[in-house]
């Protein structure tokens, strides 16, 4: 019954209804955190007086909701964890198709659609929060926050900017899935080790290869941007504004490789 590529759709619903009744208290008490945190957020802001900076809130989320992915899909990758936990695996009348592709709506689509969901709250709530507080404040025309007040209003997320932050979260998410099935214990944390030893090296790969062919060592800069002076030493060139749908196209064929290759992995764990 469970074979690698056996795959039957209204045993796989049944999959996905079970895996849904046995993480939903789990899934409710994450989110719960993550509104309480976000309400302590608030709260000191409150107690300053002062206006919450849109773009600072949506990258200091976006940021964290990256880093507990990894947390969040190990929760239904959990089986590996010991070998009675596997064997349990092995005992469920489905597929291993059937049961990864479970965990994985649950864990990895799921999560961005609430991601997104929290994303969009958050910056809602931040922006409701300054009307607020600009009409109780009573902050003079001459002083510092009624000046850039506009400024701590604004969010300004173009397609590029958006298609970017997309990339990073599928990135963190596929890289923590092939983390989370290819390292047995302390799977996140050496996920987060592993990758950022990755990057870094790739980074710095690029920057070489630039050098020895332009003759000008780049400024790497975080993310997936290279940036070099031009001969006049004024401006910037970086690579993903002059090649951006190869960098575009490379990543994302990354992040599926990874997908893959996870999946592959997870059958290895289940032989």
């Amino acid at each position: 019954m469970n074979t690698n590529f056996n795959f039957n759709f209204s045993r796989f619903l049944k999959v996905l209804r079970n895996e849904w009744r046995l993480n939903l208290k789990k899934m409710v008490l994450f989110w719960g955190g993550m509104i309480i945190i976000t309400v302590l957020y608030f709260a000191v802001n409150r107690i300053d007086g002062h206006s919450i900076d849109k773009t600072l809130t949506f990258g200091l989320s976006f940021f964290m909701m990256c880093i507990m992915q990894g947390f969040y899909l190990q929760n239904y990758y959990h089986e590996f964890s010991s070998k009675t936990k596997t064997q349990a695996l092995l005992l469920l009348p489905a597929s291993r198709n059937e049961t990864f592709w479970a965990k994985f709506i649950l864990g990895f689509l799921l999560y961005f659609v609430l991601f997104s969901a929290y994303l969009f709250l958050v910056i809602k709530c931040a922006g409701i929060y300054n009307d607020w507080i600009k009409e109780i404040a009573n902050w003079s025309l001459d002083s510092w926050w009624y000046n850039n007040f506009e400024r701590y209003q604004t969010l300004a997320i173009d397609l590029q900017t958006g298609f970017i932050c997309f990339f990073v979260w599928l990135f963190s998410a596929s890289a923590y899935l092939f983390g989370i099935l290819s390292f047995k214990k302390l799977a996140v944390l050496k996920s987060l080790v592993f990758w950022f030893g990755v990057v870094m090296g790739l980074l710095l790969l690029t920057c070489v290869v630039y050098a020895l062919f332009t003759g000008v060592w780049p400024h790497a800069i975080p993310g997936i941007m290279i940036a070099a002076k031009t001969a006049t030493g004024d401006n910037y060139c970086a690579i993903i504004q002059m090649y951006p749908e190869l960098l575009y196209g490379l990543g994302i064929f990354i992040c599926l490789a990874l997908i893959a290759i996870s999946r592959v992995k997870y059958n290895e764990k289940t032989i």
